[in-house]
């Protein structure tokens, strides 16, 4: 672990920290996983040993960097950073996390000196050996990247963002009969039937499990994700168990999430067959469902659906959580839980190189115009909305991973 303040500059008494491998963000965990308790990211895969298992798994030989910035003793700031190229040309340096997991996320002490905090963390950026951050599973609206951004503008720095896509959030407060009457009547409907015809079937369970013990997930997972092997997952190759090395990646991630208590597994069954899953996270009051599957043999049962109603049914009842979090891109057919949505995106800046400022150039003038042509769209200006986040929501903005 390297402590330098960067160019010679020092604030107050902040300091820049960096560190250069997975080694070294494992040896200051204490220090990065004590900002993320204090932080607004609830991802628990943005903590050290999530990070590093992500980067073993996925870019075992790019380029990691980790910037940090410390007042005293006391990390207020952080950002993971891997190797990979834009456009197959231009060297970038981006948040670990890719469809199969989330991963890293910036870190900001919500009770410190963000502009400060945020200026020196991004003159540290500025030594990197790359043309740009390409900053992708971001929540713009979130204060600690709108913190980012603002540094950006004092700085100088160019950047440039947008709306990937939208992601459900379902609030759990008001008590489930209070929430069952915000649903469309045909969707409580559905729900009532369906859940009717399968307690015909047999002996129907639910279990929804915050504490497996280390020997108990490998046995789960191995379940759950022969239920995916059974959809097109299966068919196409891309399941977890069909791809080499994906189902001991999700064992080591799932047995690390349970030894921290932020393991949040989810299964319906029948007569002890398991009909549907959902493999996610526990934190700071938010469940995330990450993986989501069901039995394409029981569709008639739409066991996902009645797997969310159950599920939904006993967060409002525990009381413990205040959020279900859908992760990935809003659906039809979870959109049908009414959910509140945030916006996911992209955020680029240059760094302090000409063929960084020209790539920034061409990303903020060309490539919108060539993006809404491709979509069909009328030519506009390069400015793409943000999504707005309830008030309430953005004490714990979560980072989420997305296809491509």
């Amino acid at each position: 672990m390297e402590l330098h303040p960067p160019g010679g500059m020092a604030v107050a008494n902040l300091h820049a920290i960096h560190l250069k491998s997975v080694g070294e963000l494992r040896a200051a965990a204490a220090a990065w996983d004590d900002l993320w308790w204090r932080s607004d990211a609830a991802l628990p895969t943005a903590r050290a040993e999530l990070i590093a298992q992500w980067v073993e798994q996925f870019q075992p030989r790019a380029d990691f960097h980790a910037l940090a910035v410390a007042e005293d003793d006391r990390w207020i700031a952080a950002l993971p950073l891997v190797g990979r190229r834009v456009g197959r040309m231009i060297s970038a340096g981006g948040l670990p996390g890719n469809f199969w997991s989330p991963s890293g996320d910036l870190l900001l002490d919500p009770n410190t000196d963000a502009d400060a905090a945020t200026d020196l963390l991004l003159a540290t950026a500025g030594q990197l050996p790359w043309q740009l951050l390409w900053l992708n599973e971001t929540v713009p609206e979130c204060p600690r990247w709108q913190a980012l951004l603002r540094a950006c503008n004092r700085t100088g720095v160019t950047c440039a963002q947008h709306e990937r896509f939208r992601v459900g959030r379902v609030e759990i407060d008001g008590g489930w009969e209070r929430f069952q009457k915000q649903l469309s009547k045909s969707h409580r409907q559905s729900m009532n039937r369906v859940s009717r015809r399968l307690d015909g079937e047999g002996d129907v369970q639910f279990d929804l499990c915050a504490h497996l013990d280390a020997e108990q997930v490998e046995p789960w997972l191995h379940a759950a994700f022969e239920i995916e092997d059974r959809s097109w997952k299966g068919e196409a190759g891309s399941s977890v168990l069909r791809t080499p090395g994906m189902f001991p990646f999700f064992v080591r991630q799932a047995r690390q999430l349970a030894e921290w208590g932020q393991l949040q597994v989810a299964a319906l069954r029948l007569d002890g067959q398991t009909l549907a899953f959902v493999y996610g996270f526990r934190a700071k009051g938010v469940c995330f469902a990450h993986k989501i599957g069901y039995d394409p043999h029981f569709a008639a049962f739409s066991p996902g659906q009645l797997l969310f109603w159950k599920l939904l049914e006993q967060l409002h009842l525990d009381g413990d959580i205040r959020a279900l979090d859908f992760m990935g891109p809003l659906t039809e057919s979870l959109a049908r839980w009414r959910p509140a949505t945030y916006g996911v995106g992209r955020i680029a800046l240059a760094l302090p190189r000409p063929l960084g400022r020209a790539a920034m150039y061409a990303y903020k003038h060309w490539w919108p115009r060539i993006r809404q042509l491709k979509d069909g769209r009328v030519s506009g200006g390069a400015d793409i909305p943000v999504c707005r986040i309830p008030e309430a929501d953005r004490n714990v903005c979560p980072t989420v991973n997305y296809p491509g």
